[in-house]
């Protein structure tokens, strides 16, 4: 039956009265990816966000750069020159995604952080939210925010780099080739 696997999925979201709690797939360089749980996020550094929109709730989770740290992703002195030239992407069980750069995710590059939230006002996500739902610090909208989160994956997105899995950029076109016999 093929609604069987999503039925079993609300009802346990159901039971316990929010969002249940669940793991995420953090994705990171060379190819490296780690599974991380509710128990690992919940001993990571926590921080809160209040946001200046709708209710202006205060959300509270493990800071988005702590869980890259998992992969290998690099922070403070690290990330400057090429490694700066990442994103993150961020899904959602329904499969919105937003993007974020490496440098966003860095606190010592913000003043208010990106956080995997998963209590809104002391209290955990609804079923919609949650478990987990990225709150940007400092975002005047929340046309970023990803409910549901599942996946956190570090991307390169240097194109001249032979070694990257990034897909050709989308910037300017090549420079047109000299014409020849141009000249006297």
């Amino acid at each position: 039956m093929r609604f069987a696997p999503i039925g079993g999925l609300v009802a346990a979201l159901a039971l316990g009265g929010g969002a249940a709690a669940q793991s995420v797939l953090v994705r990171g360089p060379q190819d490296r990816v780690e599974t991380v749980s509710a128990a690992d996020i919940k001993a990571m550094h926590q921080a809160s966000v209040t946001v200046p929109y709708g209710d202006k709730a205060t959300f509270t989770g493990a800071v988005i750069g702590d869980l890259l740290a998992e992969v290998g992703a690099p922070s403070d002195v690290r990330l400057h020159g090429p490694p700066v030239n990442q994103i993150v992407i961020v899904t959602g069980q329904d499969g919105f995604t937003t993007v974020l750069s490496l440098a966003e995710t860095e606190k010592s590059f913000k003043t208010e952080p990106i956080i995997l939230a998963d209590q809104e006002n002391g209290k955990p996500l609804d079923t919609k939210q949650g478990p987990y739902r990225l709150v940007i610090g400092g975002e005047l909208k929340p046309a970023r925010s990803v409910y549901a989160v599942i996946e956190i994956e570090l991307r390169p997105v240097n194109t001249n780099d032979p070694t990257s899995k990034a897909a050709p950029s989308m910037g300017a076109p090549p420079a047109p080739e000299p014409a020849a016999g141009h000249g006297g």
